[in-house]
């Protein structure tokens, strides 16, 4: 793409200032991809150094535009407040940095796509590098559904989505359909899939596991629900839930239960904590009281996991406060976990109909189980009262994990917010899809310099 590979000229090991250990070479100059990848070696660098560009705007777009968050009037920063106000546009940081980001990370792996098959490697060398290759084609797949899921027009197979980057070469291209970009997805997925080995455990870099993972959030949005009770179970059978013992512990770093990908942050890191509450203490984004009161604080775990009353009234996310006090806010991102796998298999089950209704509900019982002390499980009338239990407890399960604002977009359901959440905010208390914040617009720049590119209709 013209627009992004000029903006972002790269070389794949200066990503560099890489959140992984195992990448400590910072070279300063920009070169070719076909020099600077001449050995396995240098393929696993620039691999780093992809996982390494991956951003957490998915995550902030969705607490901003969503009800899961409240702007607390501590929060005189204007950080985020446009956003939250709905009143993002095409030149909003807060609405053009995931489409920048993503399609930088995008740039960067295909880079290296385009010549991985030349690299040389020795017979014991050619395993790892089809691993390698695997990674990429699966991280391509993921940022073409991230940038998907939050720039297209809507989500019907014939509605303009995104443009496809299946390689590093310059162009201007226009939006393919939904439809298409999802077929390229699941393309890259399924050749992922192949090259993988079973063998490949690292949580922090995609397995096996992770891809199916991929595959069945992925099969969620297309409402392909046999390939979403497959690919959902994959991950199911293969990692079991955290327990209610172990659940807090993985906010904390201190166990990985039930995590099937992460992004790992050290030290050197950005602390991702801090946008919600900052190093000076300030609050800036805090856990919504419509949130808040899906749960009870004394017997669901998740509450006291997500959320905190540091003094009366005065509450606070406390999912990335991270394990380290000398390191506040610094924690690995969950990309993906079990639990979202029971709540798609569930809503798959649900969506098949009648047939769907006890499997179904052995699900979000079975999540239920391992999240609230004494839980008696619940018999739903129908495969109706079932999928009505569902996006609640998507609600509550992936709170500040980047999901609320876009399960209700799929939906096509309003976002509303109680009065006591938008004190500094009064007139964002209803969100429908008939209004232009419902949407992300395409960067300015990008609709200026490529002329085949559309913005979103609701923008123009």
């Amino acid at each position: 793409m013209k627009t992004l590979s000029k903006q972002w000229p790269i070389l794949f090991l200066v990503f560099a200032s890489s959140c992984l250990a195992d990448l400590d070479v910072k070279p300063t100059e920009i070169i070719d991809q076909t020099l600077a990848f001449q050995s396995v070696d240098d393929v696993n660098a620039g691999v780093l150094g992809v996982y390494a560009g991956l951003s957490t705007y998915t995550i902030s777009t969705n607490t901003l535009l969503s009800d899961e968050a409240m702007w607390p009037t501590e929060n005189n920063t204007n950080r985020g407040t446009l956003m939250y106000s709905w009143r993002q546009d095409p030149v909003n940081p807060e609405a053009i940095a995931p489409w920048q980001s993503f399609y930088q990370v995008l740039d960067r792996a295909n880079r290296i796509l385009d010549v991985i098959d030349n690299v040389f490697a020795t017979p014991q060398e050619e395993q790892i590098k089809k691993q390698y290759k695997g990674e990429l084609l699966a991280l391509r797949a993921y940022c073409h559904f991230e940038l998907l899921r939050l720039y297209a027009v809507d989500y019907e197979p014939a509605s303009p989505g995104v443009p496809l980057m299946k390689t590093a070469e310059i162009g201007k291209p226009s939006r393919e359909t939904v439809g298409k970009v999802f077929d390229q997805i699941n393309t890259d997925l399924l050749q992922a899939k192949d090259l993988i080995p079973a063998t490949f455990t690292n949580h922090s870099r995609i397995t096996k596991q992770a891809v199916s993972a991929i595959q069945a959030r992925a099969a969620l949005w297309q409402k392909d629900w046999d390939a979403a009770i497959t690919y959902a179970g994959e991950v199911i059978n293969a990692m079991p839930l955290a327990t209610i013992a172990q659940f807090p512990d993985i906010w904390q770093d201190k166990n990985n239960a039930e995590v099937v990908w992460e992004l790992k942050r050290e030290a050197q890191d950005a602390k991702f904590g801090d946008f919600y509450r900052d190093g000076s203490d300030k609050i800036l984004f805090a856990p919504s009281a419509k949130l808040r009161n899906t749960m009870n604080p004394t017997q669901d775990v998740r509450f006291n996991a997500y959320m905190k009353e540091l003094s009366p009234g005065r509450w606070a996310v406390v999912k990335y406060l991270g394990g380290q006090p000398a390191l506040a806010n610094l924690a690995d991102i969950k990309l993906f976990r079990v639990a979202e796998m029971y709540l798609i298999r569930a809503e798959a089950y649900a969506a098949k109909g009648a047939a769907g209704l006890n499997p179904g509900s052995a699900d979000l019982n079975a999540l239920r189980a391992q999240r609230i002390n004494g839980y008696t499980p619940e018999v739903f009338a129908d495969v109706t009262a079932l999928m009505n239990a569902i996006l609640p407890e998507r609600f509550k399960e992936l709170a500040f994990e980047g999901h609320r604002y876009l399960d209700l977009r799929r939906k096509n359901l309003d976002i509303t917010r109680l009065p006591e959440d938008v004190i500094q905010a009064p007139t964002a208390i209803k969100l429908t899809a008939a209004d232009k914040a419902y949407y992300l617009p395409i960067p300015l720049r990008e609709t200026q310099a490529n002329e085949n590119i559309s913005q979103h209709p609701e923008y123009n």
